[in-house]
């Protein structure tokens, strides 16, 4: 039996009223996938949100906001322009994609010789020198922030340490109920990201939150890790985590005091409850 994932929430500004606790999913997607995602408040303003297709996020006890979505590839001309009214449910947007005049279809090109992936490599270490600057800027900016927006600098740094560790993911700060006066930091993995490790993956998300959590003023409570895929422990289909912020700086103090990867991996193990998706939901 298909049994539903349950997705980590993501947090919109959006009022509506709706059942509590109830999840809703967007899907963007497109043929040929691998496509730029743009969307705007109306038909004539876009913006570019640095995402490809296929794309996927989750939304917690709020409605869709109205929004306007559009795809381009390179080789492709610009796809329709897709209007969603605000609304409640899950939302799937897809894209069927027209090659420009004289340009081949995807389908028909050639296999990638090993020159061109010698091209795509020098071209992704030509990126990775930009990545300690970008990362320190990120973070000089949330560290001056008083309080944390649900997708600003240092949601954006945790999103850009672990791309740099391998992870594209969507995270989100939102206000703990469970802990009034602190924040909740939400990471929520792209099911298209190839060769997951979930323990590399969950390793790197501390890392994240517990340095976040070093350089700024508000208290982070809780670190959630949607996983975006299925694994069993314990004979239990497990979907999710959630490990406190406080854990995963002691995880961290450990790490660069004793430099034992193992140690550092026993602690965190030992602290983090994995969800499954007959559990109930948490409160944030």
């Amino acid at each position: 039996m298909h049994m539903r994932k349950v997705l980590l929430l993501v947090v919109l500004t959006v009022p509506a009223i709706i059942s509590c606790g109830t999840t809703h999913k967007e899907n963007i997607t497109s043929n040929p996938s691998g496509a730029d995602i743009y969307w705007g408040h109306n038909r004539s303003n876009f913006v570019d949100t640095e995402y490809v297709t296929p794309f996927q996020r989750s939304l917690y006890a709020k409605a869709w906001e109205a929004r306007c979505y559009q795809v381009r590839k390179e080789g492709y001309l610009d796809s329709e322009v897709i209007c969603k009214p605000s609304e409640v449910g899950d939302r799937q947007i897809h894209f069927v994609l027209r090659t420009l005049p004289g340009e081949k279809d995807e389908k028909a090109q050639p296999a990638k010789t090993s020159e061109t992936e010698r091209e795509m490599a020098a071209e992704i270490k030509q990126k990775q020198s930009h990545i300690a600057e970008d990362s320190s800027i990120l973070l000089s900016k949330a560290t001056k922030d008083e309080l944390p927006s649900y997708n600003g600098p240092a949601a954006k740094y945790i999103e850009k340490y672990l791309k740099d560790h391998g992870h594209s993911c969507h995270v989100e700060i939102i206000r703990s109920l469970k802990s009034p006066g602190k924040f909740a930091i939400l990471i929520n993995r792209y099911f298209s990201e190839g060769e997951f490790d979930r323990n590399q993956f969950t390793k790197v998300a501390i890392l994240a939150a517990a340095i976040l959590s070093e350089n700024v003023t508000w208290d982070c409570a809780d670190l959630f890790l949607d996983y975006a895929a299925y694994f069993e422990i314990d004979s239990r289909h497990i979907g999710w985590a959630t490990i406190s912020v406080a854990d995963s700086v002691e995880a961290k103090k450990m790490l660069m005091s004793t430099n034992d990867v193992n140690k550092f991996t026993t602690y965190w193990k030992s602290r983090i409850r994995y969800i499954s998706d007959t559990d109930p939901e948490p409160i944030l």
